[in-house]
C-alpha cells in the first residue's frame, strides 16, 4: 500500500516527484480538537523552492480541506471563510457537507475542490502539525482514506465510525480534483 513521506524530508532528499502527487497538511489547535486538514494535488511541476513560509510549487494544483470543530467552539455560527486566521477555510456553509459526530463535534468537508493556478505554497510545519507527500500509485486513494481516518481518530479524537465516514466523504471530493484530468 502507498505510504506517506514527510514532505520537507522528501524535499531535502530531492525525492518529490515532478509528475505529480498528493500533499496532506494538518493545522491543529493546541487548546482544543479544532483542526484543519488541507489536501493538495499537483502535476507537472516546473520548480519547487523553499521560502521563509514553506515550499512553493510552480505548477497548477487542486485543493480541498476538512475542518473539525469542537462542540464548544464559541463562533460556530460564523461562516468558515470569515473566521479568524488559523481557524478559517475558504468555504461557506452551503459549500460544505457537515457531519455531526457522535461527540457532537462538527466535521466540515467541501463538496467541490478549489483549483490553484500558477503556484501554491505548503506552509512549514510547527508543533504537532504535519505535511505528508503521497506518490501517485494505483492504491493512493485507499492510502489517503486510511491515513485520514487514522489521523481523525488518533489526532482529533473522533470515534472510529465518524473518522471512517469523514475520510470516505473527503475521498469523494479528492476524486473530483481536476489536476489529473
Amino acid at each position: 500500500m502507498a505510504k506517506g513521506t514527510a514532505l520537507f524530508k522528501a524535499y531535502m532528499n530531492n525525492t518529490i516527484p515532478s509528475n505529480g502527487g498528493f500533499i496532506i497538511c494538518s493545522f491543529f489547535d493546541s487548546d482544543s480538537i479544532y483542526s484543519i486538514f488541507e489536501v493538495t494535488a499537483y502535476k507537472n511541476v516546473k520548480d519547487i523552492y523553499q521560502t521563509a513560509e514553506g515550499l512553493t510549487f510552480k505548477t497548477d494544483g487542486s485543493r480541498t480541506h476538512l475542518l473539525v470543530e469542537p462542540p464548544t467552539y464559541a463562533r460556530r455560527y460564523e461562516e468558515p471563510v470569515h473566521r479568524e486566521a488559523g481557524k478559517s477555510i475558504p468555504y461557506r456553509f452551503d459549500d460544505l457537507t457537515i457531519i455531526t459526530g457522535q461527540k457532537q463535534e462538527k466535521i466540515m468537508i467541501p463538496k467541490e475542490p478549489l483549483m490553484l493556478y500558477t503556484s501554491f505554497t505548503i506552509l512549514k510545519t510547527q508543533g504537532e502539525n504535519f505535511a505528508f507527500l503521497f506518490y501517485p500509485t494505483e492504491d493512493v486513494y485507499m492510502a489517503i482514506r486510511k491515513f485520514m481516518a487514522d489521523s481523525l481518530y488518533n489526532d482529533c479524537g473522533l470515534t472510529k465510525e465518524d473518522a471512517l465516514n469523514a475520510a470516505q466523504i473527503l475521498l469523494q471530493t479528492i476524486k473530483n480534483f481536476t489536476v489529473f484530468t
